[in-house]
């Protein structure tokens, strides 16, 4: 299978376009699969940045291990985050700092099935033949830092079930959240279709087309980071993209 991934965040407030904040996106390339994490970690400032580039260091050391499953490196990620002191607050309950997680590896091998673990973070968006559905019937975890909250179990993996041609969208909720002037949410599944079909079959430039569109409907200062990473499923008889188009946007190719 083949895969081709960008990704945008468009910080709160006036911060440094492109920053992240406490918003997370990594992705590892094994020999066995290309392996995805996009996460949002709780509360904003210095203290949401320091957890999220540990989370992402983290991450990016444990999905090297291509025989560890999805669910396993989302397990030991978890007792990362829970032993997190907050900075100048050693007395600071543990079980306030949480991060929001989705984990996704697409193996290389072209009959085997992409799988997601989720943490406690919003279901992505599965668009296809010009429609745009949540995949809600993914069964959450808790959150990073929350996991023993659900039983002994690991969090379950799931197949994704897509095929070739379908691009898959994960976000924050700051996307979802983010209000206009009157008060109305950011409509994703209606704009992410329109502008997929403005984007042509292949989507490039997906994640960008629906970052701007979110802050012209904001028209002001996000109240959260907002990120978006678009996913298109590809099989192998097309073109590879194994190259960097901008900092913004990177695409990874499995075969």
């Amino acid at each position: 299978m083949r895969c081709a991934y960008s990704s945008i965040t468009c910080p709160a407030g006036n911060e440094v376009p492109g920053h992240r904040g406490g918003d997370i996106v990594a992705a590892v390339e094994t020999p066995a699969a290309v392996r995805l994490l996009v996460g949002d970690v709780m509360g904003h400032g210095p203290e949401a940045i320091r957890i999220a580039a540990s989370v992402t260091c983290a991450f990016t050391r444990l999905a090297a291990h291509a025989q560890d499953p999805a669910q396993v490196v989302a397990a030991r990620l978890d007792g990362v985050v829970a032993s997190m002191e907050s900075d100048g607050e050693a007395d600071a309950d543990p079980r306030e700092e949480f991060v929001t997680a989705q984990f996704i590896d697409i193996p290389r091998a072209g009959d085997a099935e992409a799988r997601i673990v989720c943490c406690g973070h919003p279901p992505p968006l599965l668009l296809r033949d010009g429609t745009a559905t949540f995949l809600d019937a993914i069964p959450p975890a808790p959150p990073l830092g929350l996991l023993d909250l659900g039983g002994p179990a690991f969090p379950h993996p799931v197949p994704l079930d897509t095929r070739p041609g379908d691009t898959l969208l994960f976000y924050t909720d700051g996307v979802t959240e983010a209000r206009d002037g009157d008060g109305a949410f950011y409509p994703l599944p209606e704009r992410a279709a329109g502008r997929l079909r403005e984007a042509g079959e292949a989507g490039k430039g997906l994640a960008e087309t629906l970052a701007a569109d979110l802050l012209a409907h904001v028209a002001g200062p996000l109240q959260d980071d907002a990120t978006l990473v678009s996913l298109r499923m590809a099989d192998t008889s097309e073109p590879g993209t194994g190259s960097r188009d901008s900092v913004r946007s990177i695409f990874l190719a499995a075969e």
